[in-house]
């Protein structure tokens, strides 16, 4: 199975392990950060890290858009806070490495990213669930900085 990384022009010294960026940081009203921001200049291009089949898209956050693809036994990805208008439709079959958006703006005077999430894709149900604090997800949500782990080993070839 072809694994690619996300957003190709990456800005690497934006760790998605560090704080604000990083799975699990704090957020206002007890909240925490569901997923992690990939930062990356205005349109550049989001791509599906393997295949699959879209099976939601629409309106993320301010202004922006999401596009969620189940990645078959990897589990379901939503990849967010892209480009209105840049992603596939519901049901589209997806292969690795295709581009599925552009990277958005939040405006605001927030870095534009890819903001992305991992589920097990164990639970069925909307992905964001308000009254499952503290990540107000679904209960399959996992912490995407393995998934990125593994993905930058393959990038790098350092594995």
């Amino acid at each position: 199975m072809n694994k690619y990384w996300p957003v190709p022009e990456w800005l690497e010294a934006q760790s998605y392990k560090q704080h604000p960026r990083s799975f699990g940081t704090k957020r206002s009203k007890g909240r925490m950060h569901a997923g992690c921001d990939l930062y990356a200049p205005l349109g550049s291009p989001v791509i599906a890290i393997t295949d699959g089949r879209v099976i939601e898209s629409g309106i993320f956050y301010l202004g922006t858009s999401q596009v969620t693809i189940h990645h078959g036994l990897l589990g379901v990805v939503r990849y967010s806070e892209i480009e209105t208008g840049s992603a596939p439709k519901i049901g589209s079959m997806i292969v690795a490495g295709q581009q599925i958006g552009k990277i958005g703006s939040l405006g605001q005077g927030i870095h534009p990213m890819l903001h992305i999430e991992h589920y097990s894709g164990g639970a069925t149900g909307s992905l964001t669930n308000l009254k499952n604090a503290p990540f107000f997800r679904r209960n399959d949500l996992l912490d995407c900085s393995v998934l990125l782990d593994s993905l930058l080993c393959l990038r790098k070839k350092r594995c």
